[in-house]
């Protein structure tokens, strides 16, 4: 266990929390590649030498992974990649969908989908979650609880992250999840459970 932070550690954590918005409107402006991958880390990168990360994760079951859909990222080219926590990289999986089609699968008219530099798609394993935990709860409905509160846990690191990296960022929830499911190659056994859109603040 970690000491207590300095007064001036206190200070800029609450800041911060209290800072925290959602962010929508972004300009055409490219996000540096490292500040992806801190926020990345940030949000599912491995911190310590027994593999635990930026999120609790019950029992250290890790069932989550982020699939980042990189439309303006400096010297990365326009694809979609898998995060790999482990190895501190992104791995190519797909070219990007066609444009328009991301606003196509939204339950509301969330245009913020097609002008995001990048977009983070949380995704979990959810059978792997309800098998581990299925004798916690009489309907073996447990694990869900558990995806929720750590797909919770990353969006606010990645929402803290953006005001420490000068961005701007909004949750997605409202989207068409089997419509979503085959427009992106997302890992095998995953479903996703939110998007969160990232870009430069128009000004």
């Amino acid at each position: 266990m970690t000491g207590p932070l300095s007064e001036q550690e206190r200070t800029l954590l609450y800041s911060l929390i209290a800072r925290r918005r959602s962010v929508r409107d972004y300009d055409d402006s490219a996000i540096q590649q490292q500040t992806l991958m801190r926020m990345l880390d940030g949000a599912q990168g491995v911190t310590d030498q027994d593999g635990g990360r930026g999120a609790p994760s019950a029992h250290a079951l890790h069932p989550l992974g982020l699939t980042v859909i990189a439309r303006r990222i400096q010297d990365l080219a326009p694809a979609i990649y898998g995060f790999d926590p482990d190895n501190h990289q992104l791995n190519r999986q797909a070219e990007l969908p066609a444009a328009g089609s991301l606003l196509q699968v939204s339950l509301a008219d969330d245009v913020w989908l097609e002008s995001a530099a990048a977009i983070i798609v949380i995704t979990a394993d959810h059978e792997r979650a309800l098998r581990h935990f299925a004798d916690q709860q009489s309907d073996g409905q447990r694990g869900a609880r558990y995806i929720d509160v750590e797909a919770g846990a990353v969006a606010q690191s990645l929402y803290l992250a953006t005001l420490v990296e000068g961005l701007g960022g909004v949750l997605v929830m409202g989207v068409d999840d089997q419509a979503l499911a085959r427009l992106l190659p997302l890992p095998s056994g995953h479903r996703a459970v939110a998007l969160f859109c990232l870009g430069q603040c128009r000004s």
